[in-house]
């Protein structure tokens, strides 16, 4: 059972904190299970997108405001989306010779 101060902190947590929070915790999980997957530690990850693995650290302990830019070249490197829209991603299609 929660705390009565727990309970008051979150009753006064504007909604959008708390979506932030939401959002960027699955953010942050998924990008670290892509890194486990690929066997990549967030040296490797920072060395391939040239960045220190400070930047990479702070990216995915504290509360750093992604940016879509951002996101999209942890996708590119990671190969694999990050974040799901209710729009399936557009294929690419091959250039036909």
């Amino acid at each position: 059972m929660r705390s009565k101060i727990a309970k008051r902190i979150q009753g006064e947590t504007p909604e959008e904190i708390r979506i932030f929070v939401r959002q960027y915790t699955d953010i942050v999980i998924r990008i670290n299970l892509l890194l486990e997957k690929k066997g990549y530690t967030q040296k490797d990850l920072a060395d391939k997108l040239g960045k220190r693995p400070s930047e990479i650290n702070k990216w995915l302990r504290g509360p750093h405001n992604l940016t879509l830019k951002t996101l999209a070249k942890l996708e590119a490197e990671l190969g694999e989306p990050i974040i799901y829209t209710s729009r399936p991603p557009a294929r690419r299609e091959r250039a036909r010779a």
